[in-house]
Parts: C-alpha cells; structure tokens; sequence
C-alpha cells in the first residue's frame, strides 16, 4: 500500500493548538464518549474546508483532493510543513465559524444599548485577528508553493553569477 496519511494525525495536531478552548470540547449533558464524537465531526470538516482550499489552490506539487472521507485518510505522506499549513487553516476556518454570530450581535443592539455596553472593540479585535490569520495562511501557502516539497529549497532562484561581466 502507497503511504499515506492519517486524518487523526491531523486531528491530534488541532487538538493540541486549541487545547484551552472551552467551547471546543465542553458540551452539556452528554457523556465523554460523545463528547470527542462531536470534537471529531467539528475537527473533520474544518479538515476538509482546509484540503478543499489546498486542492483549489495553483501550483502545488501534490493533490489535496486525493484524500478518501469514508476510511479517513490521504492518500500520500504529508511532510512536517504540510501538516502545520494544514492545521494552521483548520484553526482559522474554525474560528472564521464566529464571524457570523459577530452581526448577528451587531444587529440586535439599539444604539442606546451599546452606551452601556460596546462590543464595537471586541468585534473589531475579532475580525482584525481572522485577518492577520488569513494573511499568515496566505503567505504560508505563497511560501509553500515556491518551495520544494521534499528539500524546501527555492523551487526558482535568480543565479546573480551571469550577470557579473555586466
């Protein structure tokens, strides 16, 4: 059997960058077991939000769109940077789930509401923070896909040595 790799290698890695979030994995009146059951179905399709995105992108030396949902696996070794770039857009399409309970906040306060309490700075802060995650996925997508896989060598460089004579 051709390598491959583990969705629940992936999924252990996300566990891990979002250990201290509450919200993730405490859920009322259901036990442990169903408890991770959930914490797994939200993991597998941030999972596979993050491999449709890589799959859709140009230029990338592998397919993202060969992995198999049924069995859990893709099908070729992801390297360690492949792994962290992957995870790195799961913690953002996780969080970007917010972004809508964000207006919805917005629009239910009358303007006399938000003297006493403002969510203006919060909402904000929010939204400057899925950009910054956005714009560091985007450059680690770029920067993968001016690298070699395999190396992590420039994949073009310019060799200043032949214009030296001029």
């Amino acid at each position: 059997m051709a390598e491959s790799t583990s969705f629940e290698k992936l999924f252990q890695r996300f566990y891990r960058r979002i250990e201290n979030d509450d919200e993730f994995f405490n859920y009322y009146n259901i036990d442990t077991e169903e408890t991770m059951q959930l914490a797994h179905d939200r993991a597998r399709g941030c999972l596979l939000d993050a491999l449709d995105k890589l799959a859709s992108a140009d230029g990338l030396q592998v397919d993202f769109s060969d992995y198999d949902e049924e069995i859990e696996i893709i099908h070729f070794k992801t390297t360690a940077k492949e792994n962290k770039l992957i995870v790195d857009l799961m913690f953002q399409f996780y969080m970007e789930r917010d972004l809508p309970l964000l207006h919805a906040f917005k629009v239910n306060f009358a303007p006399s509401d938000l003297t006493v309490f403002s969510p203006s700075s919060e909402r904000n802060s929010y939204e400057a923070f899925i950009a910054r995650l956005n714009t560091e996925n985007e450059i680690a997508l770029d920067n993968y896909k001016n690298r070699d896989r395999d190396t992590g060598r420039l994949k073009n460089t310019i060799n200043y040595s032949i214009y030296s004579g001029i």
